[in-house]
């Protein structure tokens, strides 16, 4: 009994820190129109605090993987929240464009803490298999975040004004902080009997030396940079189409619905089958979802529904290939590197993320046509990427998996 109790309290613990991210870069997404005009800037220049959050994420998972893996989860991820309530309190007191973009940076390097310790403590206990399991029990509802926040931030928006969606993020870091120091106990995690120890320097040499590892972080990162280019350009859409704040919040829902499906079918499907049969099957809808996008928006220009149907046939895919790439993404490393891994792979689809995310606002404008096309080359490359680096991956490369 207590050790099932355990248990749930470590997947509510691992589901909360998975979400914080996603709290963070979702909930304002409806008020970005409005703080645009309130700081008197351009879109490309609101979306800038998007990029920079995304780029400090990015930098943060970095160094906290290796840090966690030398002194412990715990200690690391009580620092990170308490930066990243306090940067989230001092975001909604921001008085000008400049000041609120420091402050984003700072809530970003609080909060890459969350998801790479999360991925580190799964993989901490649990094999390839289990683990693909137990994200994609925490996937869903890590994804339903990414409706509820906006949602939630539409009316927060429409009723308190923009400032009020950094209060609620600053109250679910303090919430975070209350369950590490109930839940989590501050064990570093043991390096592998089977490998000798490497320094830091050579463990993130081993770990971008494995080719397996970027192919299965390439295509989560592919994903990942479909759905927030999505994420970042669509209140700019939906506002050309006429659409208020919280109505914009409910255009996201279907999103997260299509999501939490792909988790709960990949769950079901990796008990009979193989990774990569999963892969493939979640690839399809990647694509087919990609190819409706571009044909139904050449159609139907101004109506936000040849966005949103497609998107979440897009977001199944993605609800496939997430859970599954992760776990087969963090368990081609040797143990001994998990954290540097989880860093890594949080790194990657951050940076790759950030760029998209500001290329997305100069190139689409809000158009919609312009966004499906840009969309449809990240799926490209993200089918690109599994069929050189996974399908076809060269001989010489040597995968981990069996030590493991």
């Amino acid at each position: 009994m207590q050790l099932k109790q355990n248990y749930y309290l470590f997947l509510i613990l691992v589901t909360l820190m998975s979400s914080v991210s996603i709290f963070a870069t979702d909930t304002y997404l409806p008020a970005l129109p409005d703080m645009a005009l309130h700081f008197n800037c351009t879109q490309t220049e609101i979306q800038l605090s998007f990029t920079v959050f995304l780029l400090g994420l990015a930098g943060s998972q970095l160094i906290v993987g290796a840090l966690s893996d030398r002194f412990g989860r715990k200690k690391i991820v009580i620092s990170g929240f308490v930066l990243f309530t306090l940067s989230s309190i001092l975001c909604a007191n921001a008085h000008t464009l400049s000041q609120f973009i420091i402050f984003r940076l700072l809530q970003a390097i609080g909060g890459g803490v969350g998801s790479v310790t999360s991925r580190a403590l799964v993989v901490d206990r649990y094999n390839r298999q289990e683990s693909v399991k137990i994200f994609s029990t925490i996937f869903p509802i890590v994804g339903s975040s990414a409706a509820i926040a906006p949602f939630i931030g539409g009316y927060l928006t429409t009723f308190f004004g923009w400032r009020s969606n950094f209060f609620m993020i600053a109250i679910f870091g303090l919430i975070i902080l209350f369950c590490v120091f109930l839940c989590l106990k501050n064990k570093v995690p043991s390096a592998s009997t089977k490998h000798p120890p490497t320094s830091k320097k050579q463990g993130y040499s081993d770990v971008l030396g494995n080719l397996e590892f970027l192919g299965y972080a390439l295509i989560i990162a592919a994903g990942f940079c479909v759905f927030r280019s999505y994420s970042v350009e669509t209140p700019f859409v939906f506002s050309r189409q006429g659409y208020a704040p919280e109505k914009m919040g409910q255009f996201y829902i279907a999103l997260a619905v299509a999501y939490i499906v792909g988790n709960l079918f990949a769950k079901k499907l990796i008990n009979k089958w193989t990774v990569e049969y999963v892969l493939r099957v979640g690839f399809s809808f990647f694509i087919v979802g990609g190819l409706c996008m571009v044909s139904s928006l050449l159609i139907f220009d101004n109506n936000p529904y040849g966005l949103i149907v497609p998107m979440a046939v897009i977001t199944f895919g993605n609800g496939l290939l997430f859970p599954v790439a992760s776990a087969a993404a963090m368990t081609s490393v040797r143990s001994e590197h998990y954290g540097i891994a989880s860093g890594l792979l949080g790194a990657i689809q951050c940076v790759l993320a950030a760029f998209c995310s500001n290329w997305v606002g100069e190139l689409c404008q809000g158009r919609a046509v312009s966004l499906s096309l840009f969309i449809g080359t990240l799926i490209l490359v993200g089918f690109l990427s599994y069929l050189l680096l996974i399908v076809y991956k060269p001989k010489s490369d040597v995968s981990l998996t069996e030590d493991i």
